[in-house]
């Protein structure tokens, strides 16, 4: 995190977009990164997740919300100098045009800030949790909800260089946390496997279901949970 804010001292962000912005979790790590923001414009289509942010940011001038497609956005051209998504391409599928929106409502000189988890090489706590995202994601599939499993480094960066956003830059984090075994941490990943469960309560093969959640729940007191690897791409549109 250190040499990413190093690397974007002199950069200054100006007008700034995050797209797929939920309940904005991820607006804390952008406002700890970049200085010069005049604007953080947050959209998303879920209400729920927006009412949380409308919420937890009221008193931020600065942080704003819309509710929208980012597949078809209402903003003109150009009008952003940093756009930024985080944790999200995973959940757009095939042939959606939200890269393609990114482009478009970013300035020719501006930045993209693409931040998303990565399976590889992960130790034990991590491995947890990314069984169990792949688990939602299952779920999430079979109710007919697009939800992928976790990229890979080269995956990201071949989605990426795919869209023709010239990446400048690639760095690497891992989340630090001293105690994998945390009882919160574990007891609120484990609720959340029991939501899924319910949820796939309708699922034919529901049995198997259980079995997997059942088993994930066991290995988080086992071995603990840790956020996996991270990447963030800074990217342009070109020379």
């Amino acid at each position: 995190m250190d040499e990413l804010k190093k690397q974007l001292a002199a950069y200054q962000a100006g007008q700034m977009l995050e797209v797929g912005t939920g309940s904005g979790k991820y607006i804390p790590t952008l406002l700890e990164i970049f200085s010069g923001i005049e604007r953080i414009m947050g959209i998303d289509t879920d209400t729920d997740s927006l009412r949380q942010a409308e919420g937890a940011y009221a008193s931020h001038e600065k942080i704003q919300f819309m509710q929208m497609n980012a597949a078809k956005m209402d903003f003109a051209d150009q009008t952003f100098d940093t756009v930024c998504i985080s944790n999200a391409l995973h959940h757009l599928p095939p042939g959606v045009n939200v890269i393609e929106e990114m482009k478009r409502v970013v300035k020719r000189n501006g930045l993209f800030f693409i931040n998303e988890l990565v399976s590889d090489d992960p130790n034990e706590a991590q491995l947890s949790h990314i069984l169990y995202h792949h688990f939602g994601a299952d779920v999430d599939r079979r109710l007919g909800i697009y939800h992928r499993h976790t990229y890979t480094r080269q995956e990201v960066m071949d989605i990426i260089s795919a869209s023709g956003i010239i990446i400048r830059s690639i760095f690497e984090f891992n989340e630090p946390k001293e105690d994998v075994m945390a009882e919160r941490d574990i007891r609120l990943v484990s609720e959340a496997c029991k939501q899924h469960l319910e949820r796939a309560k309708a699922f034919e093969d529901y049995e198997a279901f259980a079995e997997r959640g059942l088993s994930i729940m066991e290995r988080l007191n086992n071995v603990g949970i840790q956020r996996p690897t991270q990447i963030v791409i800074l990217g342009s549109l070109g020379e």
